[in-house]
């Protein structure tokens, strides 16, 4: 198991398991949230990398994205990777809010991989 939590912010229960279960067959923890209220309030201290489901209720992952670019720039915090999760092609928007890249749903395994490999690599960093 690799060090740090993917954490995954999706309000489908179905695509809540299969994203956990996709993330976990790659070595990672996972933990999953279904707001972006609840993704904003989670302490990211352990966090090394957020999938962020775009067309969530109340607080949208793009706003979502905006408020923690926001704490992050309030406590001196590094920059978390934050990926879109979207069925629409959205990207401009994800990108101009905050967010570091895009992945079209549904999200295959490949495409989860990718973005995992790009942003936290082998585990091996240097906290």
């Amino acid at each position: 198991m690799q060090h740090g939590i993917i954490l995954v912010v999706e309000d489908d229960p179905t695509l809540q398991m299969v994203s956990k279960m996709a993330i976990q067959h790659l070595g990672y923890q996972c933990e999953v949230v279904g707001n972006g209220e609840d993704a904003v309030k989670r302490d990211l201290e352990d966090i090394v990398l957020i999938f962020m489901d775009i067309g969530l209720p109340d607080i949208t992952g793009v706003q979502a994205t905006m408020l923690i670019r926001e704490k992050e720039l309030r406590e001196g915090r590094k920059r978390m990777p934050i990926v879109a999760l979207t069925g629409h092609a959205v990207e401009d928007r994800c990108l101009q809010a905050g967010m570091d890249d895009f992945i079209q749903k549904p999200a295959l395994i490949d495409d989860l991989k990718k973005m995992v490999d790009k942003y936290v690599g082998d585990g091996n960093d240097a906290n």
